[in-house]
């Protein structure tokens, strides 16, 4: 609205936040991360909030970006003066400069990231030696490299805070934006759907319903999801930090540990080589990290509620690493702990520190089928296979675990998928740590599932 005289006010294209908008509108987090399906209304909340941004704010700098300054002109600004700003009287739009001058002295400026020529522009924008706001506009176009180069743009001071605004219709669950920024807790996330935007013809809704796979997954269900590769197609990693709630999905706060819930029992996948990033907490392409998910055995299946991965760490130092990380959290030790079978000298560890393990003789393939269906609903919607929030690396590869087009299985991020497959397959076929175990002359015995014979399964 402008003040013309008085209490004579004339009001310009107003803005009324839906009720899913109001409290992304009110956060004033460092990240702000605006997902979901299409047709949520993402994009005109981080336009709103950024005009509102540089009205309330004399001196801002705004900061619009597409990863191509070239593609703008005929969606985001267009959108911006036309539904946003309207015939503001206080707004000057320098296309030459392209940039939008406000009358208190802040500037919206816009651009990209495509090209060096491009980012040099960014890197000279701000008033006061930095940026206020920015907004990524479809986001899962940028490199993660482009949201570092804004981070280090963040340093404006015409407010008590400045955001970095993404929007965007959720990708592979591989993308940076998923690892980082939700499983990683990088952002404040708010999911939005079509349902959610009263604006949607009727028509548009009945649109998306018609779309199929992996774009009705990403599209309509809001889910950053992997293409038809992914071997655990059946994982459900719906989870919306907001407001805790899971959908039914795996990832719930239900796997949190619960006194006296059941036995908790360690699976490991061994693993040493590559590299860990330590600002944002991810592995390299190609790393093997030591796999550790602390699980509580259920009458009605595995919750994980931990999870630790180190590189090029011995197994005696991680073991102790593990160890502290429960007692931090307040979580019992193991009874026992399952391993991958070449894992001989993880087994030396593991008995020098006083713990029991077992390894299970099992063939991939149909240890990847047994997960499958531990991890799809029954009959009666159960999982029997469910995860904390706070497993964000079993999380990403349970999502991005995958197969070339020849059927065979890519082994690479697949460290927490492999531990979860033996403690799995260790509960269907394995022994029950809660009865007797039958052994002769101290060899632990048990009926193999493939041959039906007695071996020696269990290493202790």
């Amino acid at each position: 609205m402008i003040a013309n005289s008085g209490t004579d006010y004339r009001y310009i294209n107003t803005f009324t936040p839906h009720p899913h908008q109001v409290e992304p509108w009110r956060d004033t987090s460092r990240v702000l991360l605006l997902t979901g399906s299409a047709g949520g209304g993402k994009s005109r909340l981080a336009a709103e909030k950024l005009h509102g941004f540089c009205l309330r704010y004399p001196g801002t700098t705004a900061l619009i970006l597409r990863k191509s300054r070239a593609v703008i002109a005929n969606s985001t600004l267009l959108f911006m003066k036309s539904e946003v700003m309207g015939d503001d009287p206080r707004v000057t739009h320098k296309i030459s400069e392209f940039r939008f001058d406000y009358d208190n002295g802040s500037v919206m400026v816009y651009g990209g990231m495509k090209d060096a020529e491009q980012r040099e522009r960014i890197r000279s924008i701000g008033l006061k030696g930095g940026v206020d706001i920015a907004w990524m506009e479809e986001a899962t176009q940028f490199d993660e490299s482009d949201f570092n180069e804004l981070i280090a743009r963040m340093r404006g001071r015409s407010a008590p805070w400045t955001q970095i605004i993404l929007t965007t219709n959720p990708d592979a669950a591989s993308h940076w934006i998923n690892r980082r920024l939700i499983l990683g807790g990088g952002a404040s996330v708010y999911y939005s759907n079509a349902q959610d935007n009263p604006t949607n013809p009727d028509s548009y809704r009945e649109t998306l319903e018609q779309l199929t796979g992996v774009e009705y997954e990403r599209l309509v269900l809001g889910k950053w999801a992997s293409g038809s590769g992914r071997v655990i197609d059946t994982w459900d990693d719906y989870y919306n930090d907001a407001t805790g709630k899971d959908g039914g999905g795996n990832v719930t706060l239900n796997a949190e540990y619960i006194p006296d819930g059941g036995i908790v029992m360690w699976a490991v996948d061994d693993g040493y080589s590559g590299k860990k990033d330590d600002s944002t907490q991810l592995f390299a392409s190609n790393s093997h990290p030591r796999a550790f998910l602390l699980c509580q055995i259920r009458a009605d299946g595995i919750a994980i509620f931990g999870e630790h991965l180190e590189v090029k760490r011995l197994a005696n130092d991680h073991i102790h690493d593990v160890i502290l990380y429960s007692e931090k959290n307040g979580w019992p030790l193991p009874k026992y702990v399952i391993r991958d079978r070449a894992a001989a000298s993880l087994g030396g560890a593991l008995d020098n520190a006083g713990f029991m393990s077992r390894y299970n003789h099992m063939l991939v393939d149909e240890s990847v089928k047994e997960l499958r269906e531990w991890v799809a609903p029954d009959e009666n919607k159960v999982r029997r296979l469910i995860c904390h929030p706070r497993c964000w690396y079993t999380r990403q590869q349970f999502q991005s675990y995958s197969m070339k087009e020849d059927g065979t299985i890519i082994k690479d991020n697949d460290d927490t998928v492999d531990a979860a497959r033996y403690i799995v397959w260790d509960q269907k076929y394995g022994l029950n740590p809660n009865v007797d175990i039958a052994t002769i002359d101290g060899i632990v015995l048990s009926p193999s599932p493939l041959s039906g014979k007695m071996e020696k399964r269990y290493e202790y």
